[in-house]
């Protein structure tokens, strides 16, 4: 086990995120994928109740246009890159675009500040309530994070995300990583596959996938880039010299590491992976300091904003986050550019 969860809630995090990502395999493993058979069977039945309700009773438009960003999987394909994405292009055409996200876990919300301040970013459960809130303060956009299952906010563009990394065999909770079936995507009003570490092959063998899955709409592709090193406040900083401890509490660890093995190929990577979103603690921070040995500390943009809590790690310890490369793809650019200049009526 890496630098594991802590608690034991996030132990049991940690072990589910590692029989999802296949990690896990043996006689036992298949028992257990066996055992929670009839649990996903329940869970896609409710699943299909819900959505055909809402197809049923769609929301009524918002007084603000607003853009989803969501996926099927809990985690890990590029939202919160690809919401900065967006967000930057707006505001370079002029346009004043809020984020509103849940505000699970702490950490997005948090780097969403530390981007664009606390009046273009609304934490609260209630989507609706945060669209409400951002037009308010005379934001001319919303951009829902992880928005695909709020299904109670109208949204102008439901932008759909699926990373190469993904698995091609779609397990529904609580057997995989999956909120919703494949067909779920026809929802969507555009498709992106986001690529890391992913062979080419996957990325493609994901788009021949979608094109049947969501036969109306765009399927488009970005590419996702490891890069911009900070310090714990968020500054520039220098890459590391020597070896690295990489520390994470993200969906995906397993591609953060091998992101840091292609920036720093001289350099010996050992692992720190939490669960997703942990929390982390005095005694987690006590304990990276032992373990380090000299080694930088190197952990995720969204770990930052949580690590700068402990000012004892920022000399040792510097972040690094994912990009996306390139411009949007049409015809993604000119629907996100028509829809920023959209003001619906009031409700």
């Amino acid at each position: 086990m890496s630098a594991g969860a802590g608690t034991l809630g996030g132990r049991i995090r940690w072990a589910v995120q590692q029989l999802w990502a296949g990690e896990r395999r043996g006689a036992g493993v298949g028992i257990l994928l066996a055992a929670l058979a009839p649990a996903e069977a329940s869970f896609r039945l409710i699943a299909g109740a819900r959505n055909a309700w809402y197809d049923r009773a769609p929301p009524p438009p918002t007084p603000v246009a607003v853009v989803s960003v969501g996926n099927l999987v809990a985690g890990g394909t590029g939202k919160t890159p690809v919401v900065r994405w967006l967000r930057e292009r707006h505001a370079a055409s002029g346009g004043r675009a809020a984020v509103v996200c849940r505000g699970y876990g702490g950490d997005e919300a948090a780097m969403y500040r530390r981007w664009f301040g606390d009046d273009h970013v609304f934490a609260d459960p209630s989507r609706a309530q945060g669209v409400r809130e951002a037009w308010e303060r005379g934001c001319d956009l919303a951009i829902l994070d992880d928005g695909f299952q709020h299904r109670r906010v109208h949204r102008d563009l439901d932008i759909l995300l699926v990373a190469a990394e993904d698995p091609l065999r779609v397990r529904l909770f609580p057997r995989g990583p999956y909120r919703e079936p494949l067909s779920a995507a026809r929802r969507a009003t555009h498709v992106l596959v986001t690529r890391r570490s992913a062979p080419r092959t996957a990325l493609e063998a994901w788009r021949a996938v979608l094109v049947q899955a969501a036969p109306t709409a765009p399927v488009l592709q970005a590419e996702m880039e490891m890069g911009e090193w900070i310090d714990l406040a968020g500054a520039p900083a220098e890459p590391p010299r020597g070896d690295i401890l990489a520390v994470s509490a993200i969906a995906r660890p397993r591609e953060f590491q091998q992101g840091l093995r292609g920036l720093l190929p001289t350099a010996a990577v050992e692992p720190a992976a939490f669960a997703d979103h942990h929390p982390y603690s005095r005694r987690d921070v006590d304990a990276l300091l032992a373990r380090r040995a000299g080694r930088t500390v190197v952990c995720t943009e969204k770990d930052a904003v949580k690590l700068a809590a402990f000012p004892e790690l920022a000399p040792h310890c510097v972040a690094v986050g994912f990009r996306v490369v390139g411009e949007l793809p049409e015809p993604l650019g000119s629907a996100f550019a028509d829809a920023g200049r959209q003001r619906c009526a009031s409700p």
